[in-house]
């Protein structure tokens, strides 16, 4: 077993690639000169792989099993996994998303032995009958909290409104009624399903061995073998309301405007060139320093809660944009006329974004966190390493322009509206 090492055009740091014996992808990234260690491995299982076909038939999970399923990874036989990474002076935790679950730790020492209980955690489940009720109460009360949360309900409000069908528009993690549904055979047969070798990527980020890393990563008994064949979800036409408004605990009404992709991203270059333009048509609008944003805030339209953002996988994307605001009526008016504006896209621009990446690059370098978790979802999606950087070069002043005449358009948007009770 032999690695293949790649050096990124930057800064000059090596990547070292590996595939174990069974399939599991792996990267290492050799820091001599950073104190702590980061481990994080990644799946492509996330909220939005509700059906699937596990070659056993078809199958349709409950809102909320792969966060439901992340937890109960989090209990083995001997009921103290916080307890031993903590006594061992390391940080683990694990978050579930639209289309990935993710475990990580970082710690200072004791690394072999915290990669070793890593991998352990997903390579061997202890999920019983009894013990996944015992944890329906306390995911219940995780998934009211964030029900009761403005910013989230405000989101999914939003995703609701855009998307008829699609999973995305349900909460990552489920509602308490479609918890109630989950039971351990559920959980079982999701695992059995998504957690495998070939559907999963780990990255270690440190002063490392990286022989010591692949010894160790041999030794995870995750079954070897791909992801089930997930059902072809399309949700490309457009807003399934133009306009969704709710009551909630807000000291003023939050506004969210949503523009949906109508087209698939089928590949990931694909996906990062639309995500790095949007990330320039967004900031040429409304980042600090824009020229018509500054307009707006002079005219007092908006204030410094202004923001925007952009998420996009390969069956679904949106842009938003929002504020907090007594007005809703004159912001909401404020924000269409800045996506209306006549503005263009140049050389310059795109260099100043191209500097401000590859600065952020730069920083990225010096957290060994944010370096596990950037080469874990890489490698989960098959991106050779530093390949962002060169989807970045090649961006023109004309593809930002036929960016922004795609997703800005009447009939891709959708008003989200939190009005104060």
């Amino acid at each position: 077993m032999t690695f293949r090492i790649v050096r990124d055009p930057v800064v000059g740091e090596e990547v070292w690639l590996a595939t174990t014996s069974f399939g599991l992808r792996l990267r290492v990234l050799p820091r001599p000169q950073l104190r702590e260690t980061a481990a994080v491995i990644t799946f492509g299982y996330g909220s939005t792989d509700v059906a699937f076909d596990d070659g056993q038939g078809p199958v349709t999970s409950p809102a909320g099993t792969a966060h439901y399923l992340e937890h109960k990874l989090f209990e083995d036989e001997e009921l103290a996994v916080f307890q031993r990474f903590s006594a061992r002076g390391a940080r683990v935790n694990a978050q579930t998303g639209f289309t990935r679950t993710t475990y990580f730790f970082q710690s200072a020492t004791a690394v072999e032995d915290n990669l070793r209980d890593l991998l352990r955690l997903v390579g061997k489940p202890h999920i019983t009958d009894q013990n996944v009720e015992k944890e329906r109460g306390i995911i219940a009360q995780e998934v009211r909290m964030y029900e009761d949360s403005p910013d989230q309900g405000l989101v999914f409000s939003l995703l609701g409104a855009l998307y008829a069908d699609h999973p995305v528009r349900a909460t990552v993690g489920g509602t308490v009624t479609s918890i109630g549904e989950i039971t351990a055979t559920t959980l079982m047969r999701a695992y059995a399903a998504f957690y495998r070798t070939g559907n999963a990527a780990i990255a270690v980020a440190g002063p490392v061995d990286p022989e010591l890393v692949l010894r160790l990563c041999e030794e995870c008994t995750l079954r070897p073998g791909s992801s089930p064949q997930r059902a072809n979800i399309t949700d490309f036409g457009p807003p399934a309301k133009p306009r969704v408004e709710r009551t909630m605990a807000v000291a003023r009404t939050k506004l969210m405007i949503g523009l949906k992709e109508r087209q698939e991203a089928s590949t990931w270059r694909h996906r990062a060139e639309r995500a790095m333009a949007s990330g320039v048509v967004l900031d040429r609008l409304f980042a600090g320093s824009s020229d018509v944003r500054e307009s707006l805030h002079q005219r007092g339209l908006v204030d410094d809660t202004l923001g925007a953002g952009y998420m996009g996988e390969r069956t679904f994307g949106v842009a938003t944009i929002g504020c907090d605001t007594e007005d809703p009526a004159r912001a909401e008016a404020a924000i269409r006329e800045a996506l209306n504006a006549p503005v263009s896209f140049d050389d310059e621009q795109l260099e100043r974004l191209r500097r401000r990446v590859v600065g952020a690059f730069v920083r990225s370098c010096e957290s060994v966190r944010a370096l596990a978790f950037h080469h874990a979802s890489e490698e989960l999606e098959g991106i050779e390493p530093f390949a962002g950087l060169s989807v970045l070069a090649s961006l023109r002043p004309s593809d930002i322009d036929a960016r922004r005449h795609r997703l800005i358009a009447d009939d891709n948007l959708c008003v989200a509206l939190a009005h104060r009770r």
